[in-house]
């Protein structure tokens, strides 16, 4: 039990549980996780377009390495509202010996909390244990939070490269927001900017222009188009006045959610943004995405099934 207690506590420790890959143990297993990936549910189930496959690649290997027994580990995945979601077998791949690409069927709007490793089918891995994903990307400066799910899918055109990236602008001010894809840029780790734009090369569309009420928010995928293959964004700003911005580093190399969210507001006053961090939980769970519990992470919907490494 206190390998289980050990392996829960690193799962829980913000500093820790930061970025990819994500890492814990029941003292007889290890258990790794390098990222997660969306795809399309292509069932022929008439509500298919209100899911998507939430891929896991991970590995889990013997901590004595003389071992050469199959590991049977029954994995579920628990969202931030405690639903609790089982692997589809039909989507396990494996990649390498150890090493699994795992597949669950979710609600297209969930927030994955944590990965539940189980082992109750046999008695020799040891006991039950999790790994909690990265939190929420987010900033706020007490009228406007912004949310940042992750990539939804990226893809190379004719050596062009096109990121959308799941987003949610919630406007908590008095005010009347408006909102429209090129008031945010992507840079990239040169200092690159590149425009948000409305469509995507075919012509796939992003976020819409709108305005949103006070209390409102929209979420949407964010495209940006003619990225060079070479470009990894590490940076999304959201300039939503001539004097009013929210900037987030998103960069995966740096470890999602570590904790650089820069804030220019010349129309909030220090009190607001002292206010800022005490509301940001109410104004999260505003969002029409599920609510942002401890280790929630980005999950949104994909449609287009070509990727490549950002």
């Amino acid at each position: 039990m206190k390998w289980l207690f050990l392996a829960l506590f690193i799962g829980l420790i913000p500093g820790i549980a930061q970025g990819y890959p994500l890492h814990a143990s029941n003292g007889v297993v290890n258990c790794t996780i390098f990222g997660t990936f969306l795809d399309a549910w292509s069932s022929g189930n008439a509500n298919s377009d209100s899911y998507v496959v939430l891929n896991v690649d991970l590995s889990v290997t013997w901590i004595n390495a003389s071992d050469k027994a199959p590991i049977l580990a029954v994995y579920s995945l628990m969202d931030g509202n405690d639903r609790v979601f089982k692997m589809v077998p039909g989507y396990a791949r494996e990649l390498q010996p150890d090493r699994w690409l795992i597949g669950f069927v979710v609600p297209r709007e969930t927030i994955a909390r944590n990965l539940i490793v189980d082992f109750s089918q046999e008695n020799v891995s040891g006991e039950q244990f999790s790994i909690y994903f990265p939190r929420l990307v987010n900033s706020s400066n007490g009228n406007v939070l912004l949310l940042y799910y992750g990539v939804l899918r990226s893809w190379t055109d004719s050596d062009k490269k096109s990121v959308v990236l799941d987003i949610a602008v919630t406007n908590n001010g008095t005010n009347k927001l408006p909102v429209d894809a090129q008031n945010f840029t992507l840079m990239d780790q040169w200092g690159w900017k590149y425009s948000g734009r409305e469509y995507d090369l075919p012509g796939n569309k992003g976020i819409s222009k709108a305005v949103l009420e006070q209390n409102a928010t929209i979420r949407s995928g964010l495209i940006f188009s003619s990225i060079s293959p070479l470009s990894r964004p590490v940076e999304l700003d959201y300039k939503y006045s001539n004097g009013s911005s929210l900037a987030l580093d998103i960069d995966p190399e740096s470890g999602l959610c570590s904790g650089k969210a820069s804030t220019n507001c010349s129309e909030c006053n220090s009190a607001k943004e002292q206010a800022a961090a005490a509301n940001l939980a109410g104004s999260i769970k505003a969002s029409k995405g599920q609510a942002d519990k401890p280790g929630a992470n980005a999950v949104g919907s994909s449609a287009h099934k070509g990727r490549d490494e950002l």
